[in-house]
């Protein structure tokens, strides 16, 4: 076993046994941290493929509309309504902090729906094209913030492992094996101290008797 390159003296020993109870405490912190990201991750996973589903169904809504746009009044009138389209929304990010992680949190504010192109090559297809999308903006946001916070909590995760297993496999290995190493020297020497304590004692009673 790998130990690190220290003298075996009691200062050292005493500084690593701090190290080492330090380091329990953070793979400690770390096992708790990652528990509480797999849980969050979980809830947002299942949070996210509702979300998408109802997206999904969205779009595909307003695709169909659009076909029918494109059919009824063909692809230049629609791509030159699409140029006029503007829903008006305003959007804002901000972010809240969990587990360290910086979360977005995504606000929409969507207007009442009017279409904003004119009547002339228009029509009713495209007036349910626009009405669809207009529906479907919050839908985009919600799953865009919940896209988002997965990216962010799954790479974090990925860093807490990481760490856990530094932590695990070679830092507290390598500290336990290091305080072993040095406690089993200074009982070697206390052993020796001891042994040469009572050798000299040995000696001084001989002496003393052969003085009588």
């Amino acid at each position: 076993m790998e130990r690190l390159p220290l003298s075996a003296n009691k200062s050292n020993l005493l500084r690593l046994k701090d190290e080492l109870s330090f380091a329990r405490d953070g793979l400690e912190l770390l096992d708790e941290k990652k528990e509480a990201l797999m849980s969050h991750i979980s809830s947002l996973s299942t949070k996210a493929e509702r979300v998408r589903a109802s997206m999904n169904a969205l779009l595909a809504e307003a695709h169909h509309c659009l076909r029918d746009a494109v059919i009824r009044h063909g692809r230049p009138a629609c791509e030159r309504a699409a140029l006029a389209a503007a829903m008006g929304e305003e959007v804002s990010v901000k972010e809240r902090a969990f587990m360290g992680v910086a979360l977005p949190t995504v606000k929409i504010d969507v207007p009442r729906f009017a279409p904003s192109f004119g009547f002339q090559e228009t029509g009713p297809e495209m007036d349910s094209t626009a009405r669809a999308i207009h529906g479907g903006l919050e839908t985009i946001a919600e799953l865009a913030e919940i896209e988002v916070g997965l990216f962010r909590l799954v790479t974090e995760i990925k860093k807490t492992i990481k760490r856990i297993n530094a932590l695990e496999n070679i830092y507290v290995p390598l500290y336990e094996a290091t305080i072993k190493h040095i406690e089993e020297s200074l009982e070697e020497k206390e052993r020796e101290f001891l042994f040469q304590l009572k050798r000299q004692k040995s000696r001084g009673e001989e002496s003393d008797n052969e003085s009588f």
